[in-house]
């Protein structure tokens, strides 16, 4: 009996080291990879505040010059504004297609809604350029304005994110409460503005941040669809960085950086980033 019990309390404890070393070496795993994709934001960061024209690193001095230079530069304020205006103005068009086709994918497909989320899923598993090519030709055969062309692209780009944001809001509204406004008068219109709207208002916030970052930062729809005076700051850096570089372009990648994480954060905080990204 004692030898049956030495036996089971060597097997015990013998088992648990091992499941011990399992967990110490996925620690050191994972956090291996988390600092070898952190690595190179982190070294962009210090390089932005770099002292000499040379993107060296690590950095001979500390300073804010080029955060300055960045600052004073009409070509890259004027390419930084005219992205955040792109960005919101396919933000607001994406979030407002992309409720209306979450809606009816809740409320109107029935049986069929895994069909039709995967459709409305389509263009996050096209190739950017493809899109990009695609728009291109289209802007030969229809006279559609550069511009039309620039904003439905990053349109296209966003939807699918914010479709799926507003699916998971959608999902936690009872449809019980459209059907009393329904039965006490009130129009299908006056049920989504004042019955379904406030109900996934932090989705539809969430979504439209999203699709903001989402249009910011996009490089091949921008490449192929812009002209004169529509210059995006990723093409406009693109284009820089051809004949020099410099560390403004570390300051100009740290400020979208800490632009990204912060919007980020509030999407955290109002819904959270799984329900975004989850597609």
């Amino acid at each position: 009996m004692t030898t049956q019990q030495n036996s089971s309390g060597s097997s015990f404890h013998a088992a648990r080291r091992s499941r011990i070393t399992r967990q110490i070496v996925m620690g050191v795993t994972v956090t291996a990879i988390y600092a070898f994709l952190l690595t190179p934001i982190l070294i962009i960061i210090l390089s932005s505040f770099n002292t000499t024209s040379a993107n060296t690193f690590p950095a001979d001095g500390l300073s804010l010059q080029w955060y300055r230079e960045f600052l004073e530069s009409p070509s890259f304020l004027a390419a930084f504004q005219f992205s955040a205006w792109l960005g919101v103005v396919a933000a607001v068009g994406a979030t407002v297609i992309g409720f209306l086709t979450a809606y009816g994918i809740i409320r109107y497909v029935g049986s069929y809604r895994e069909v039709a989320q995967s459709i409305a899923m389509l263009p996050i598993m096209v190739p950017h350029i493809l899109i990009s090519i695609s728009l291109l030709i289209l802007l030969t055969v229809l006279p559609i304005p550069e511009l039309a062309g620039l904003i439905i692209g990053h349109i296209i780009i966003c939807l699918p994110f914010t479709v799926a944001g507003i699916l998971a809001s959608l999902d936690g509204v009872d449809p019980q409460l459209e059907r009393a406004a329904w039965t006490l008068g009130a129009s299908r219109l006056r049920i989504l503005w004042e019955v379904v709207i406030p109900l996934v208002a932090p989705g539809l916030f969430s979504s439209l941040i999203f699709a903001f970052i989402i249009s910011f930062g996009d490089v091949y729809i921008a490449l192929f669809l812009s002209g004169p005076g529509m210059t995006t700051l990723p093409i406009e850096i693109f284009s820089y960085m051809q004949w020099e570089s410099t560390p403004v372009i570390a300051a100009i990648t740290t400020v979208q950086i800490i632009m990204i994480f912060g919007l980020g954060l509030i999407i955290e905080r109002l819904v959270g980033l799984r329900q975004i990204m989850r597609i």
